[in-house]
């Protein structure tokens, strides 16, 4: 059976998979520099494409991020990387600042990869035999049988989110000397969400058109057994292990970061030492809470804090839409069928196929934050904020969403 099917209709359009490798790609090199060497404008090489020499330079300067990066010694240099990072917070190396940054970064890389890693390698599915209690069948994700539309959807949503969030804070980024750097992340994003729309709706209508009666293969008996299983019914959802991982794990990232990227400042007094966290960060300096000590001292000078700002609600965004990809995941649709296209059958059901390619991403993306919690938790714990907990929490979800992406 699987020498008589065309790969062609398994793999991805070229201009979708060259589109989301040009936006994302700019999106994820600006993040790994944010990660790998804070504060070098290492973008401004492609400053011809937006018109800007010093396009990436002035944006590091709104955002203040240049106050980790010196290379005034050559190889010997910190450069802005993971060496910066010092186990001891003082007021003059303001390692709170520094997490923002770095944990922005991390964020946008997770997001970004979401998108990459399935759409630029991905192959087409193949012939596995079985073994144990595996049946044989195709293994992979097929672009035909719409594994990846709701990648596409959520992906979408995301970059609009990415495109709006810049555009708002567009003249901001003139004022600063990087408007073409801002427009062409606006452009980027806004471009990808439009062309992941257009292959959404194609497909969607190239399916209906093309769709034929065929078995149904959505039945809840076991093949091996020939039994009632309930793991097997098509409407139940991908994991229950991974949905209940992510209600309470992701829960308590979103909650923190929605208020990160939308009430920056605001203190919620069911998280312990959330007042602690948001000095250490400098939220009390750009966004003091009205009728506060905060708002008396920090008041005034706020404004001057606007980059700062910046860089926390782009953290609280990225960890957010992270948080959406986790969501849909786990809850938005079910198991489905095995349907691959005429008599073609997966192993795994179309909904997990989807599942199982976000799970993969986004368990890079919490180690890579796991990475970074662990690496402030002596700078954390200096100024009384403890770190210990929330890298329990973004470890058992990496090990879940591990577990059930690769195996």
């Amino acid at each position: 059976t699987s020498s008589t099917t065309s790969s062609g209709a398994h793999l991805l359009p070229l201009p979708l998979v060259l589109t989301v490798l040009l936006c994302s790609g700019l999106f994820w090199i600006s993040s790994f520099r944010d990660v790998m060497a804070t504060g070098k404008p290492i973008l401004d090489t492609l400053g011809i494409l937006w018109g800007e020499e010093d396009g990436d330079a002035n944006l590091l300067q709104y955002t203040k991020s240049t106050a980790w990066y010196d290379d005034s010694r050559g190889w010997k240099s910190k450069q802005g990387g993971l060496s910066t990072v010092l186990p001891v917070t003082t007021d003059a190396n303001n390692m709170g600042g520094l997490f923002l940054r770095k944990m922005s970064g991390v964020a946008g890389l997770a997001f970004h990869t979401t998108k990459l890693l399935p759409i630029v390698f991905h192959s087409p599915p193949m012939y596995e035999s079985g073994g144990g209690k595996k049946r044989g069948g195709m293994v992979g994700a097929s672009w035909g049988a719409g594994h990846f539309d709701p990648l596409l959807a959520i992906g979408m949503m995301g970059d609009v989110c990415v495109g709006l969030f810049y555009l708002v804070r567009l003249e901001d980024l003139k004022n600063a000397g990087a408007e073409g750097l801002g427009m062409a992340f606006v452009l980027a994003s806004l471009v990808e969400a439009l062309v992941f729309g257009l292959y959404l709706v194609s497909r969607r209508m190239g399916d209906s058109r093309s769709s034929t009666k065929t078995k149904s293969l959505g039945s809840r008996v076991n093949v091996t057994t020939g039994e009632y299983d309930p793991q097997e019914d098509p409407n139940a959802l991908p994991s229950r292990i991974v949905a209940r991982t992510v209600l309470i794990v992701t829960a308590l990232i979103s909650v923190i970061s929605v208020r990160d990227c939308l009430f920056p400042g605001s203190i919620l007094s069911f998280i312990p030492r959330d007042d602690i966290y948001l000095e250490w960060t400098g939220a009390f300096l750009h966004s003091p809470p009205p009728d506060t000590v905060e708002s008396d001292e920090h008041g005034l000078e706020a404004p001057l804090y606007a980059g700062d700002k910046f860089v926390a609600q782009q953290m609280g965004m990225y960890l957010a839409l992270g948080c959406l990809f986790k969501f849909a995941s786990a809850l938005f649709w079910s198991k489905g069928n095995r349907s691959m296209g005429g008599n073609l059958e997966n192993v795994d059901r179309s909904g997990v196929v989807s599942s199982r390619m976000i799970w993969r991403a986004q368990a890079l993306g919490d180690m890579m934050i796991l990475g970074i919690l662990r690496l402030f938790t002596p700078a954390a714990k200096s100024a009384s904020l403890d770190l210990r907990w929330h890298l329990m929490f973004v470890a058992y979800e990496m090990f879940i969403l591990f577990l059930y992406g690769f195996w």
